[in-house]
């Protein structure tokens, strides 16, 4: 486990426990608690960087390539065509890729909501239900 120390606002991570001790005894004191992950300690404090924003064509991009997109349109029509409801994984992708092209609109990069679920998961449910009488 690493152990944050802080002397004169500098930080030092160490693991070592007697490397710890000496440390301690030369004034070293335990850094407050890492916040996060990706924090970085600056100028004497934890800070946590902002999320990362994306435009919505690059939020959907980083979930599922141009084909994948296609295929699951391909899956819903075929479905339709069946006959059949589009399952609860299928529905609820459905909505998701809907709402990023509503999204789409205003370019602005912000933070979006994951997928309810992979192209692996949905495709998976769409070819099982295409496979029942």
């Amino acid at each position: 486990m690493t152990t944050y120390l802080i002397s004169q606002g500098q930080l030092r991570a160490e693991t070592d426990a007697e490397v710890i001790a000496n440390l301690k005894r030369k004034g070293w004191q335990d850094a407050p608690a890492k916040p996060s992950q990706d924090a970085q300690w600056t100028d004497g404090a934890w800070v946590v960087p902002p999320a990362p924003t994306y435009t919505p064509e690059e939020w959907t991009s980083q979930h599922f390539s141009p084909m994948q997109v296609s295929a699951l349109q391909r899956f819903e029509m075929a479905l339709m065509q069946a006959g059949k409801p589009l399952g609860p994984l299928m529905t609820a992708l459905k909505a998701w890729l809907e709402g990023m092209l509503v999204a789409s609109v205003d370019v602005t990069p912000r933070t979006f909501d994951s997928p309810p679920c992979s192209y692996e998961q949905a495709s998976a449910e769409a070819v099982s239900s295409l496979s029942q009488q």
